[in-house]
């Protein structure tokens, strides 16, 4: 079973590619992390009092960016995430192609999965166009039910 969503963002490839890439980047619209950008690295993405990794797959500047499960719930084992990007349909935008793919079934926590990917992804466009994103533990992420309420 796969998560695909196909979003276009008012940004460039760079902006967008640097948003999937970076420490800062990623925390401003998903959540707390320590990457480094070197293929085969591991990353850790925090989510309150714990962590999930990914191992960096693919990183084509600009282009696309991909990472493999390593320590994540055991719904996400031996999940893979893609994001793709590509020409916009509207001059200044990008085409982003998501998708989480390997879920063995449908359970409560892909059905989650597929929500959460969708406002943070969501969360991804509102920061490259306004500046703002809605990352994990934000005000507007408690609201949507991505980040548990305390």
């Amino acid at each position: 079973m796969d998560i695909i969503i196909g979003i276009e963002i008012e940004t460039t490839a760079q902006r967008l590619f640097e948003a999937l890439t970076t420490a800062t980047g990623i925390a401003a619209w998903w959540t707390k992390a320590k990457t480094q950008t070197a293929v085969g690295a591991v990353n850790e993405f925090a989510f309150g009092q714990g962590t999930v990794t990914f191992r960096v797959d693919k990183l084509e500047p600009n282009k696309a960016v991909g990472w493999s499960a390593e320590d994540v719930p055991p719904d996400w084992k031996g999940t893979r995430v893609l994001f793709e990007l590509s020409d916009g349909a509207r001059s200044g935008a990008v085409t982003l192609r998501f998708s989480h793919a390997g879920f063995a079934s449908m359970t409560p926590v892909v059905a989650f999965t597929n929500y959460a990917w969708a406002q943070f992804l969501r969360s991804l466009k509102l920061f490259l166009e306004t500046g703002i994103g809605e990352p994990f533990g934000s005000p507007a992420s408690i609201a949507a039910g991505t980040t548990p309420r305390r």
